[in-house]
């Protein structure tokens, strides 16, 4: 008998082809797909992350300074050209913290969706050999169109975010809030950081699903795409755990446990559903032979008696 075991994030199937597995193993193997894709995010959006953080932070430091030097005694904020002077100088420590960042975090992003794209393509291919009993065609992955269009956006994104900080740097407005204008300053620009996060979650989930579908159409007629709900899943991607489609097909929009909280009604070709969704898709075929309960019905059984962390 077949058995899945983990080994850095890979679904791996010891034994040889050709066995009948149940559907235990393989949901078990399958749930394992949305936590690496998880740790997959972790690392990246950290790393992408950081250098802006601590350039914003780096620059913040520097103004205070500036602040407190620029300040006359008696003050609590810099009046006539000292503040104009200081204006200038923060927009400028906050324009070279930003300088080469966006465009460096796009790369980032556009690294980790290959992987994940790598990743999405080998968990599939492995979770279908191991339910097919033979090996799996091989596949070119690429990262797909929506998480191409994920990753472009990052850098317009932080230019935004950046534009935003800039306007709240005013001579009215710090004189009416004093250094806590200052921070507010600081406070819009880090949105940024939450920006790149934000995209480098929805390419590296993308990119996983696309990686899964490119194996799916490679086994042929009769393959369909299974949705594998993360174990902590919100309520309305809980909902779609076990519903199936063909590929190039869509998931339909409005499902949810808690459908008056439902807020995604348009159909969807897959994971993410949202950003920061680590569900995945894995290919099934009614036409191959497992044991026990069917695989849509085992995972959506499981989703719905899962409870959040």
């Amino acid at each position: 008998m077949l058995h899945n075991q983990r080994q850095k994030g890979k679904i791996t199937f010891d034994s040889k082809l050709g066995g009948v597995v149940d559907s235990q193993t393989i949901t078990d193997a399958a749930e394992r797909h949305p936590r690496a894709i998880r740790d997959l995010e972790r690392r990246a959006t950290h790393a992408a992350s950081r250098p802006l953080a601590q350039a914003l932070t780096d620059a913040q430091t520097a103004a205070l300074r500036q602040w407190t030097l620029a300040t006359r005694p008696g003050h609590t904020t810099p009046v006539g050209d000292a503040l104009r002077t200081l204006i200038d100088h923060v927009r400028r420590l906050i324009r070279d913290a930003f300088t080469g960042r966006g465009r460096q975090a796009q790369r980032d992003a556009e690294r980790a969706a290959h992987n994940a794209a790598q990743l999405g393509a080998r968990q599939a291919a492995a979770i279908a050999a191991a339910m097919r009993g033979q090996p799996t065609p091989p596949v070119q992955p690429h990262i797909g169109e929506d998480a191409q269009a994920a990753c472009d956006h990052i850098p317009a994104a932080m230019q935004d975010e950046q534009s935003r900080a800039l306007a709240l740097l005013t001579s009215a407005g710090l004189t009416a809030m004093g250094m806590a204008g200052l921070t507010a300053a600081f406070q819009r620009a880090r949105r940024a950081v939450g920006r790149i996060t934000t995209g480098i979650a929805v390419a590296i989930g993308s990119a996983a699903a696309h990686g899964a579908r490119l194996v799916a159409r490679t086994l042929g007629t009769g393959v369909r795409l299974v949705w594998v709900a993360e174990p902590d899943a919100c309520p309305a991607c809980r909902a779609y755990a076990g519903h199936h489609i063909r590929p190039g097909g869509l998931f339909p929009g409005g499902l949810s446990l808690a459908p008056q909280r439902t807020v995604f009604t348009a159909p969807v070709p897959g994971p993410p559903r949202h950003p920061h969704c680590r569900c995945a898709l894995i290919p099934w075929s009614p036409a191959w032979r497992l044991d026990g309960m069917p695989l849509p019905t085992l995972l959506r059984r499981r989703a719905r008696t899962a409870r959040r962390s």
